[in-house]
């Protein structure tokens, strides 16, 4: 099935890699005709117990890459709304929106890692409230970017009179793509404000089918076109013939994640090309126009016997570069024009 409105992104987790090696992925990545590129949001590394494991800044990174990659989309998959004020996170997006000619997005979340908040001291709360956190700082930064001047008084968050320039190069601003699956409240900020809906495949795909039903009723409720939202997935995958690879990283990563093989399976785009594609088809059947898959160091090569049953334990099994060459090659094609 040819589809010229599904785009196609990678998130390149910016953790154990210099600049150097995140600099030089992505000219790579520019070269296979990615249409948006992402880093995540994290002070301390994700995926493995050793948290000694360096980890780059995501919007002083972005700023950089968006002087080396030039045709690209680019942001944050997500941006932790926990660890920055509203009025300096718009500054940030604004000037990243400038400095790469019109090509930035937020992506933002309530933010989940608690190691990082516990070590930081950065409150971390219920997710009620984190979530209450992210409505009010989607409506400040919305404003800040539309208002001559903005007055807010809401629970967590204070504006008075505050004046905003310059103003975002994109018009009305940047898309905001907002990431989690909660489907009483994150859902509805969701339908409140989201330009892009993101899910972190982590389920299966009756899973995704209920939350896009919950999504719809929300809509409903605050009277907006659920069409109005773009449906996007963020994706652990492999792409491979080799079928004791691809069983191999399954059975890895089913034990580092204490699920059974079924489970993360299930939660996974994985296979060879020709699975691949039947996989990443019945999403967009489902209406899905957007895929973002996901990579981490080391981009080029990470056997099995790499990932040891004891402590600290490193990254689980994941994608290489070879896997995302064979993607862009027997994959992706089928998709696009």
């Amino acid at each position: 099935m040819v589809n010229s409105t599904i785009s196609f992104g990678l998130q390149s987790g910016q953790q154990d890699c210099t600049w150097a090696e995140i600099r030089d992925l992505w000219l790579e990545l520019e070269e296979m005709n990615f249409d948006h590129l992402w880093v995540y949001d994290h002070y301390l590394p994700t995926g493995t117990t050793d948290i000694d494991v360096p980890v780059l800044d995501s919007w002083s990174l972005l700023a950089a890459l968006s002087q080396v990659v030039k045709k690209p989309r680019l942001g944050t998959l997500v941006t932790s709304n926990t660890f920055r004020h509203p009025v300096a996170l718009a500054k940030m997006i604004t000037s990243l929106d400038h400095i790469s000619n019109g090509r930035a997005m937020l992506g933002i979340g309530a933010g989940w890692h608690k190691p990082e908040h516990t070590a930081y001291a950065i409150p971390f709360s219920t997710p009620k409230d984190r979530i209450e956190r992210l409505d009010e700082t989607i409506q400040i930064i919305k404003q800040l970017w539309s208002n001559k001047r903005t007055t807010i008084s809401g629970k967590h968050f204070k504006i008075d009179n505050a004046p905003f320039e310059p103003k975002t190069v994109q018009k009305p601003h940047p898309p905001i793509l907002i990431g989690g699956g909660g489907e009483k409240h994150t859902l509805r900020v969701v339908a409140k404000h989201a330009d892009d809906w993101n899910w972190n495949l982590n389920g299966t795909i009756n899973d995704y089918k209920r939350k896009l039903n919950i999504l719809n009723q929300h809509c409903a409720a605050l009277s907006r076109d659920p069409k109005e939202i773009k449906l996007s997935l963020n994706v652990d995958f492999l792409v491979d013939h080799d079928d004791n690879r691809i069983e191999s990283a399954l059975r890895v990563n089913a034990d580092v994640m204490k699920k059974s093989i079924d489970e993360v399976k299930a939660c996974s785009i994985v296979g060879s090309p020709e699975v691949v594609r039947s996989k990443l088809q019945s999403y967009v059947d489902l209406g899905v126009t957007s895929f973002i898959f996901s990579l981490r160091n080391p981009f080029e090569k990470i056997d099995t016997d790499q990932i040891p049953n004891k402590e600290p334990r490193p990254l689980r099994y994941h994608a290489t570069m070879s896997d995302v060459r064979r993607l862009c090659r027997d994959v992706l094609p089928h998709f696009r024009n």
